[in-house]
């Protein structure tokens, strides 16, 4: 008890805070879960919490090698082996759909909830969204599958426990977005496995290679070759089926202007990003880019940017460059206004015989 008085004396007067601000559960390595030590914590109560059981503080003790279960180093990473933590079965709900989208290989436009064993699929003009417990989002652009090979939760804590291959095309995930941590949270592709920790990043499978971009955060990857490499925020890593890799920065964001409606539509003009091949722009109905309903790509000569609406209501675009490895780099985003739809001298919208606002075209 003296000890955890003068912890949190040294918190208060700020003496400790810079050291651990930002210890939390921190994702896996192998078979085992990371906790970053904080002030005041005790292996009994870390055992409590995480395993449900007091007494395996004892284990913990020794797998960390923990003189003093009572003085545990601040910012000590300590491993909770999986196998210690009981876990409850979890699902993760598909809240987004657009165009040609499967579920366990049959078609589907409706809310559901996927588990362990479940795949999706995305079609040439489809777009997916799933939504974890810990509010981590997967988007799945045209193209792309998933498979859930493992979905649970901690019992007590309800941390993340997920391993999730992608066989196909691209996964965009914001992981754990409110910072409450992971337990585990993988990415397999064909030629690599990713680990996270409240991240904000999109992992490629084509063509016999696997990349990575990190946009925010933490992660680090496998190949056959290489374990444990470390990718800090604005890396990107391009990874070849001898299981070598290569991490480089990501291409910065390009600069936009404010979108300005043309004679075709909105677009917005760029400034050309030296070493970008082209252009990807992603089209969204919402800010944090889980909703997609357009994905298209536009050369790295043509410095104006068409903005295609999918509807009417506010839309939110994504621009990125692309360079020669294939990695896409950070996002320049604006938001416009969809298509014009048809009101009622009340200001109404108007809608067709299927119950849908009806669109106008401009000219």
């Amino acid at each position: 008890m003296i000890k955890r008085i003068f912890f949190a004396l040294l918190i208060s007067l700020g003496l400790l805070g810079a050291n651990y601000s930002h210890a939390e559960p921190a994702g896996a390595i192998g078979n085992n879960f990371i906790y970053i030590v904080e002030p005041g914590d005790t292996l009994s109560e870390l055992a409590t919490r995480y395993t449900t059981r007091s007494e395996v503080w004892r284990q913990l003790q020794k797998i960390n090698n923990v003189h003093d279960e009572l003085a545990l180093p601040i910012g000590k990473q300590l491993q909770i082996p999986f196998p210690l933590i009981p876990m409850a079965a979890n699902g993760a709900e598909l809240t987004h759909t657009q165009g040609s989208v499967g579920v366990n290989e049959r078609p589907t436009s409706r809310a559901q909830l996927l588990k362990a064993g479940d795949s999706i699929r995305t079609g040439a003009n489809g777009f997916a969204t799933l939504k974890l417990e810990d509010q981590s989002t997967l988007s799945l652009p045209n193209n792309s599958q998933l498979h859930i090979r493992q979905l649970n939760a901690f019992e007590r804590a309800r941390l993340t426990d997920a391993i999730l291959e992608l066989q196909a095309g691209t996964v965009e995930s914001r992981v754990a977005p409110e910072h409450t941590g992971v337990g585990r949270f993988e990415i397999h592709t064909p030629l690599s496995v990713t680990g996270v920790r409240g991240t904000d990043l999109r992992i490629h499978t084509a063509h016999g290679i696997a990349m990575t971009e990190l946009l925010s955060g933490k992660a680090h990857y496998d190949t056959s070759t290489q374990q444990h490499l470390n990718l800090k925020a604005t890396q990107g890593v391009s990874i070849q089926a001898d299981g070598t890799s290569q991490i480089v920065p990501l291409l910065t964001a390009p600069s936009i202007t404010a979108p300005e409606q043309g004679r075709q539509g909105w677009q917005v003009s760029l400034d050309p990003i030296v070493g970008a091949q082209y252009y990807v722009v992603q089209i969204s109905l919402d800010p944090e880019g889980s909703q997609l309903v357009k994905h298209y790509e536009v050369p790295a000569t043509q410095t104006l940017i068409p903005l295609l609406a999918s509807g009417a209501g506010d839309h939110y675009a994504f621009i990125r460059a692309v360079d020669k490895d294939g990695l896409m780099g950070l996002d320049a985003t604006t938001t416009f206004p969809g298509q014009l739809t048809l009101v009622s001298s009340d200001g109404s919208s108007v809608k067709s015989g299927f119950g849908s606002s009806i669109l106008l075209n401009t000219y």
